[in-house]
């Protein structure tokens, strides 16, 4: 059905998703509009829904959770800016214990939960730990059920970058900031941030890197998920570890993708050094009168990294039930020459399952046993909540 836009003359190794792939069809729901105001909304940060099915959308620039039917009909909203009781500063993140909603305010470290109705009940707060592994700094990031809360260091990018800084903690702890548990360490390298930094030592500018390789953790049920995707450097096998850990700190499962690398050419490599630098010349200018723009995009090239082969993995989603969504670094090209993103799914234990395709204009946001949710933009960049239903075969 489909061709890889790009083959590798590198390391072949078996495929483990060799099934025919599941695929999408539709978009069966569109929600959203250029112009009515019962369907226009700002930016959708997170989508969830309800055990009855309702779907509701998070949008942080609007303070607000908007609610949907399952045919994409309004079904209210809630929230407002504020600090008060049922009010967001910066919300976040979301999801449901049960029939409850939980929304976290990552500016305030506060999570707090409405009924099916959309009625305030109620909101905890959690401390900023001290004195965390390495002497850390812990910053909670999401609740659980329990009343405990996932916390984490988030790294200083110029101290990762100056080689200062290599690894940071992931830990369980409770509202006052306490660790209840150690759960993993990620590591850094100087290498996982696009830096541009100043001689004096005094910081610089940041940006991802667009060749990057770094360890991806996410949440799961009972702990953290990290997703090792070094690019592969002509040594060895190429493979892609998944690995559970749970809050304890134990391994849950440990899993091995093998994979056939695909060369990254020097051409890409200065499209983007290109781009790059066309995207920050307007803001450095004005800080830095006279900077010529071949000057910065030698300085970009430089901060660049630029593995000989692409990692295999760009993103990690964890479906409803547990499964396991990795999104390959480049898409496929259909034999109509549309652009597909492909997955490789993995069963909760970190087992290939299969794979997977979705329109490359789907940023993908929710995954259920027979649905993906996400959002696509028009021409216009206008957003558009959509569901496509997911087709398993194979």
């Amino acid at each position: 059905m489909l061709a890889a836009g790009c083959q590798s003359d590198g390391v072949s190794s078996a495929d483990p998703f060799s099934a025919d792939p599941w695929t999408v069809s539709g978009p069966e729901v569109r929600i959203g509009s250029l112009d009515d105001p019962v369907y226009i909304f700002a930016s959708v940060e997170r989508l969830a829904l309800s055990p009855d099915g309702l779907l509701h959308s998070l949008h942080p620039d609007e303070a607000t959770i908007r609610q949907w039917t399952a045919e994409g009909t309004p079904a209210g909203s809630f929230g407002r800016a504020g600090e008060g009781p049922g009010e967001f500063v910066i919300p976040y993140n979301m999801g449901f214990f049960g029939d409850s909603l939980w929304v976290w305010d990552v500016l305030r470290s506060r999570a707090s939960y409405f009924d099916p109705g959309g009625e305030f009940l109620g909101s905890v707060s959690a401390m900023v730990g001290l004195g965390g592994p390495d002497g850390s700094t812990l910053r909670p990031v999401r609740p659980y059920r329990d009343g405990s809360f996932l916390g984490m260091e988030f790294p200083s990018l110029d101290r990762v970058a100056r080689g200062q800084l290599t690894r940071t903690p992931f830990v369980l702890m409770d509202a006052e900031g306490n660790t209840q548990s150690h759960i993993w360490m990620q590591p850094h390298e100087p290498r996982d941030v696009l830096a541009l930094l100043r001689a004096d030592g005094t910081g610089g500018r940041y940006a991802s890197q667009p060749f990057g390789d770094d360890v991806l953790p996410t949440d799961i049920a009972h702990g953290v998920l990290a997703v090792e995707r070094r690019a592969w450097t002509g040594d060895g096998e190429a493979i892609v570890s998944v690995t559970g850990i749970g809050f304890t700190g134990d391994t849950l499962f440990a899993s091995r993708i093998p994979y056939t690398p695909t060369p990254l050419p020097s051409a890409r490599v200065d499209s983007v050094v290109r781009a790059t630098g066309e995207r920050m010349h307007p803001s450095m200018s004005r800080r830095e009168p006279g900077l010529a723009i071949g000057t910065l995009e030698e300085d970009i090239r430089r901060a660049i990294y630029a593995p000989a082969y692409l990692p295999a993995v760009a993103e990690v989603a964890v479906a409803e039930d547990g499964n396991i969504w990795l999104r390959r670094f480049d898409p496929f090209v259909s034999e109509t020459g549309e652009q597909m993103n492909e997955w490789w799914v993995l069963d909760p234990a970190g087992n290939p399952l299969a794979r997977s395709l979705t329109p490359a204009g789907l940023r993908v946001m929710l995954i259920r046993d027979d649905a993906v949710w996400g959002i696509e933009r028009d021409e216009l960049d206008v957003e558009y909540i959509v569901r496509h239903r997911l087709v398993k075969r194979g």
